[in-house]
This record gives structure tokens, sequence and C-alpha cells, in this order.
């Protein structure tokens, strides 16, 4: 979603609670034990302030733990050698005994993961249920404000708008360049609510790490503040987001689909589809990916049926989580060639792209030169219908910025003024296009 529409969003649910002690957060005492023996194994010598930080949590909670901790001896107070004139917070520090570090060496050795508490499943299960798109359906008006700068967009709106509101599959075909991805990423403009998303959340005794900052955009600064506060505060162990847009092409691999980690570490990462929920996850050139396409599409057909998706584990449980995305497949090929009939009848909506009609495509010609700052000779348009004419190509809305872009490096390279000419256009068209 665009940033220029970040200030316009507003949750479309009430501000997760800050909990107030431990029975609050809703998951074992050891899991928050267990993470802050870890901080302090990264980070020795840690004050109050500082831990209250990076586990997310009120100070009374980590007070109440690392009381816990001291009383098994894995956690030692390092007195402040100053007056107390200054802040008794960041005075006092706290470090690994050899018995902590034993300790924490072994929570490394289960996970890796350092940030904030992670939240229970079941808070995590009812705050994705209640974002649901589907619960705020949106008008004509919000799709085509979504798609203003799509030319051929009166084409889509009847049908992307329905699609939206549906919460169902979608599948996107047509030839390559005719703009399928660039909707696709223009789909959740169509919204004006932001979203929560957990940091992590812990399920069956796994800790599994749901925000990422490459996928999610963050609203707020709230995780930069010292405190939580009970009144003013929402629980920082959540990230007030842009409903999620994630896009994948060739590079999918189905661990990918499955809670996974790298081979650099053991934080254990949710699937894609888990990053998307209450968002859109876009799976680019169908087709192109190293499985094969029928093991791809089998992967969601459960989850498309019953809108929820079952996972598994590193310790070996199986989790359900809920499955409340679009999902919209994009593909070059005919969808015969691309599933049986059975997983296209749970599709849906099969939404077909076209060239532009010749309006929209000399439009967008001008637009795109305007932005480049280069101007069209009188014959332009002649000479582009004519080439158009002679290979046979579409007006696929793609080749304006392509070729344009072509063309500028041509006039900059021989140093000539910013004029696209006959000549310098078919220079670049025969740069663009093969032989065949």
């Amino acid at each position: 979603m665009g940033s220029s529409l970040a200030n316009e969003l507003v949750p479309q649910v009430s501000p997760p609670k800050v909990p107030a002690n431990t029975k609050e957060l809703g998951i074992p005492a050891s899991v928050v034990e267990n993470l802050l023996l870890k901080h302090l194994a990264a980070y020795p010598k840690s004050d109050l302030i500082e831990l209250t930080q990076c586990l997310g949590v009120v100070s009374q909670i980590v007070e109440d733990t690392l009381v816990q901790l001291r009383n098994r001896n894995l956690v030692t107070v390092f007195q402040p050698t100053t007056d107390f004139s200054t802040s008794v917070y960041s005075d006092v520090r706290y470090g690994l005994t050899e018995l902590g570090i034993a300790e924490a060496d072994i929570a490394y050795r289960k996970d890796a993961y350092l940030g904030p508490v992670p939240i229970a499943l079941e808070s995590y299960i009812e705050v994705v249920k209640a974002q649901d798109i589907r619960v705020q359906p949106i008008t004509r008006n919000d799709v085509e404000r979504a798609l203003s700068d799509v030319y051929g967009s009166e084409y889509l709106v009847p049908i992307l708008g329905p699609a939206i509101n549906s919460g169902r599959a979608l599948l996107l075909y047509g030839h390559a360049g005719t703009g399928k991805s660039f909707v696709a990423s223009k789909v959740l403009n169509a919204l004006s609510t932001s979203v929560f998303i957990p940091y992590a959340v812990y399920a069956d005794g796994n800790v599994i790490r749901v925000y990422s900052p490459q996928h999610h955009l963050r609203l707020d600064n709230i995780h930069q503040e010292t405190f939580a506060s009970l009144s003013r505060h929402y629980d920082k162990r959540w990230v007030l987001c842009e409903r999620p847009n994630i896009q994948v092409g060739g590079e999918l691999t189905m661990e990918m689909l499955e809670v996974n980690h790298n081979e650099h570490n053991r934080v254990w990462n949710a699937p894609l589809q888990m990053m998307a929920n209450n968002g859109i996850l876009v799976i680019d050139d169908l087709g192109r990916q190293s499985m094969p396409v029928e093991a791809l599409l089998n992967r969601w057909i459960v989850p498309m049926e019953y809108m929820v998706d079952h996972l598994g584990l590193p310790n070996g449980q199986q989790i359900s989580v809920p499955f409340y995305l679009t999902l919209a497949f994009s593909s070059n090929l005919p969808p015969s060639s691309i599933a049986d009939p059975a997983f296209l009848r749970r599709i849906g909506y099969k939404i077909e792209f076209s060239p532009l009609d010749k309006q929209d495509y000399i439009d967008l010609w001008q637009e795109v030169a305007e932005q480049r700052e280069l101007t069209l000779c009188t014959s332009f348009f002649e000479v582009v219908f004519e080439l158009h004419q002679a290979h046979q190509v579409g007006f696929y809305p793609c080749l304006p910025k392509d070729l344009l872009g072509i063309s500028r490096d041509i006039l900059v390279f021989e140093e000539k003024e910013k004029i696209v000419s006959p000549t310098i256009l078919r220079a670049a068209w025969g740069l663009y296009f093969t032989i065949d």
C-alpha cells in the first residue's frame, strides 16, 4: 500500500491492551524467563529500562521475572557505583551467573529468537479473525481510488471490488506485460484500515516469528518509547502496520510455506501465508517455480476451502492458524493449462488481463514521457502503431515505460536532446524485442 495513504489508515480493531502481569501474557512463565536469559547473554549488564524495551512488556513483569531468576541463582545484580541522584532503573544492572550462562545456552539451542515476548496463539487467532477484510466491505469508490493510476481500470473495478470483498482466491491471467502484478500491488489501496501484527507467536512450546520488516510496513514508533503505559499505549508486542502486501515469484519454494528457519540460526519464521494474514499474498509467475504447479496448488486446497491452515512445528506438534487473506495467483498461462477444473472451481474469481485500448495506450505513453522529461516527436504515435502492426504486438501497458527507458538511455549516452524521434524509437524497439 502506498505510503501516501498511511496517515488515512485507522486500525480495524481496538488496540491490544497492555498486560499488567505475567499471567495476563497468556503464555508460560518459563517462556519469559528463557527469553530474559537469552537477552542477558546477548547484552550483559543490561538495566531494567533496556530489558523492558527488549521484551516489550511493562517493567513489573520484567522485575518479577528477574526475582524468580535470582532466587534460582541464574541472575546476578551489579549495584550502582554512583550516588542515587540519577535513575535507579539505569544504575542497577543485571547479568548472568555461571549457572545462568549454562541455562541461557540451553535456551539458545532450543530456539535463538530474541525480541519482544511472543503472543499466545489464542490471542493471535482472535485478532486475525477480527481484522478480516470482509468485516468492512469496500465500495466502488474505494476501488476506483485504489486504481486511479491504472489505465484501463474501468474494466477491472466492477470485477475486483466483489473479488476483494469475497475474501476468496483470485487468478489473474493474461499475456506478460498486461499489468497483472501492478494491479495486484494496488488491490489493498482500496482498504482504509490498518492491522496489528505480532512480533512472534507462542504455540505448543515453539516461538514463531511473524513480523518481518521485509514484508510489513510499520505505521508508528511506539516500540521506541521507553516504557509501556497501561492507559496510554497498546501492547508493544504487536506492531501497527499497513495490511500485508506480499509478492513472490519464481523463487518460491515449498519450505517457504511451512514454519522454517534459515541456515544461519534457529529462529523459526512463520510461513508466507501466515505473514500475509489480513492482507494479500500474490504468487507471481505461476508455473515458473521450482516445484510442480500441482504440488503448489494442492498445498492451498484445504486453507482455501476452510480458511484454516495446518502447520507442522519443529517439535513435531501441529497447530491450526487462521487463513484470512486474499490469495492471488498471477500467470501468463491459460487457466486450463495451470490446474484441473476441480481446483479452478475453488478459485472464486478468474480475471483476464488484456492489452489496453488505443486511447488509454496513447495517454499512458504521454504520461510516462512527462515523468521521464522526454518529448515525443510529432510523428511518434504514427511510428508506434506502425511497429505494433508490423510485429503483431498488443498494446501492453509495460511497453511505454520499458521502451522510453531505453530511449532515454540512448539519448543520454549520445548527448542528444531529450526528444524521442522515429529513429530512437525504432532503435529502442529493436533492443527490447528479440528477433522472434
